[in-house]
């Protein structure tokens, strides 16, 4: 069984249970902000085991879970998003009402993120998605007295069963064609024998694509993000928006690159077409927004044909390029909504871009921080994202996917416009009258998580060296035999 190969697993859900257990007793002064530290102290501690554990691949539960370095990359991603989700929700409504739930669902997305990080069996895969979607149901309705909350939920809870319906089907073909759930003998089946063309497996791939597309925000599987990014707390937006990203394209080069390489020439020109569409789709609608989770939904989902530029190759640069995105990314996307929570808290409507006007004027450090964000993540030299789409770009040009690469940088130049629009309202805007807000004090660790995701933003360029190292090591990890 190897248990103790599945620790980090073990403590975040563990932690989970006792969050819950805790948030059931009805002593406020016990059931207070005791979760929260409680559920960050688990994150921590699972953050160090994994650098205890990094190694070589360690099997657990008879294969059916891997400790490996592609899964311990991945659930890093996952666990900081996490934290700083935890930082995010200090003081906020759905944090504070429902701390044991809140915090204790938070938990329990993570770790149906990290099963599908580290899963060997198609099983193990559809729980994770489950485990981690249900949650995420629950937590974009939890402020129950916002109408918009619950339409969100609800609309979440519709498109991700549709989505996870046709992901089963999917893998169920994908079984019956090989005989096995086991990825590892899934992946021997399909290299010993010709499945090409085969229309059982042809079918499973394209079903496989379309389910993983949803949870992906992939066009045309995106119809859901935009209004369920609006109506979430906005916490749980920033989860969403980066670790649900992080375990769907762990799923994507599980099964793609990992268990099906010898049919890289079949599922590339599926995923090369969803990223076209992805990218054009979510730039130009981008470009229409006037509320600033709507665009960070829209620029998501950019982001997200932008990873499937390397997840197509199916080959180590790919997937090496795509790891470091997601910590780049994670950097970005904190950033922005981190200042986004902060303005919601001074000034009704505090999502929507015209609530911004000035604010680099009047609270400089944080308009500095969205600024940071919103030029990374349009690719401007030397920040975190002009390295990542250098990789990703360079990873499909390596593998004579050129014009792809060409497609994603034609996406970028047209990203600059909605993304220096917010740059130019944050210090050159004028706010309306009677719409400047209080300037109220920065909660510390929401200031950390603010101050921490522009460090990154900056530091994961400057010293990207030791995280490409760890990427390069994880990616190779994922393709062993």
């Amino acid at each position: 069984m190897n248990v103790g190969a599945s620790t980090p697993l073990l403590i975040v859900a563990g932690t989970a249970v006792v969050v819950l257990m805790i948030g059931l007793v009805p002593d406020r002064r016990l059931a207070g902000r005791l979760p929260t530290l409680l559920a960050a102290a688990g994150v921590l501690a699972t953050l160090i085991v994994i650098g205890v554990m990094w190694g070589d691949r360690q099997l657990s539960y008879a294969g059916d879970l891997y400790a490996d370095r592609f899964a311990f990359l991945v659930d890093a991603v996952v666990l900081v998003a996490t934290l700083c989700t935890l930082g995010l929700s200090w003081r906020e409504p759905a944090g504070v009402d429902r701390r044991g739930e809140y915090a204790g669902l938070l938990l329990l997305s993570a770790t149906g993120m990290m099963l599908v990080a580290g899963a060997g069996d198609l099983v193990v895969i559809f729980l994770g998605i489950e485990l981690l979607s249900v949650s995420l149901y629950v937590l974009c309705a939890i402020e129950a007295w916002r109408e918009r909350s619950l339409e969100s939920g609800l609309k979440y809870l519709i498109v991700g069963a549709v989505g996870s319906s046709i992901l089963l089907y999917g893998l169920a073909f994908l079984y019956g064609g090989t005989g096995s759930t086991r990825l590892s003998a899934i992946g021997q089946t399909l290299g010993t024998a010709s499945f090409t063309q085969e229309p059982l497996i042809t079918a499973a791939m394209a079903l496989i694509v379309v389910g993983l597309g949803f949870k992906a925000s992939a066009v045309p599987f995106h119809m859901w993000t935009p209004d369920v990014y609006e109506g979430a707390p906005t916490p749980i937006t920033a989860f969403m928006a980066t670790a649900t990203k992080a375990a769907a394209f762990a799923a994507f080069l599980r099964l793609l690159a990992g268990a099906m390489p010898d049919l890289n020439s079949d599922w590339r020109v599926a995923v090369s077409a969803v990223a076209v569409a992805t990218i054009l789709v979510g730039n130009i609608a981008a470009l229409q927004q006037r509320n600033m989770k709507r665009l960070l939904a829209y620029s998501g989902i950019a982001q997200a044909g932008y990873l499937l530029i390397a997840v197509a190759p199916g080959s180590v640069l790919g997937a090496e390029a795509v790891l470091y995105y997601l910590f780049a990314y994670l950097a970005m996307t904190i950033a922005a909504f981190a200042v986004v929570v902060i303005r919601e808290r001074e000034v009704e409507g505090g999502d929507r871009i015209d609530a911004l006007a000035g604010y680099g004027r009047r609270r400089p450090v944080l308009g500095a921080v969205m600024t940071l964000s919103m030029l990374s993540l349009a690719g401007f030299p030397p920040l975190a994202g002009f390295v990542g789409k250098f990789l990703l770009f360079g990873a499909a040009v390596q593998d004579d996917l050129t014009w792809l690469a060409v497609i994603g940088a034609v996406g970028s130049m047209i990203s600059l416009a909605y993304y220096l629009r917010v740059v130019g309202v944050v210090w050159l805007g004028e706010p309306e009258p009677g719409r400047e807000g209080k300037r109220l004090p920065v909660p510390g660790a929401l200031g950390v998580v603010a101050l921490g995701s522009a460090a990154a933003i900056i530091g994961l360029a400057l010293a990207a060296s030791p995280l490409l190292d760890a990427c390069r090591g994880a990616a190779q990890a994922l393709l062993a035999p």
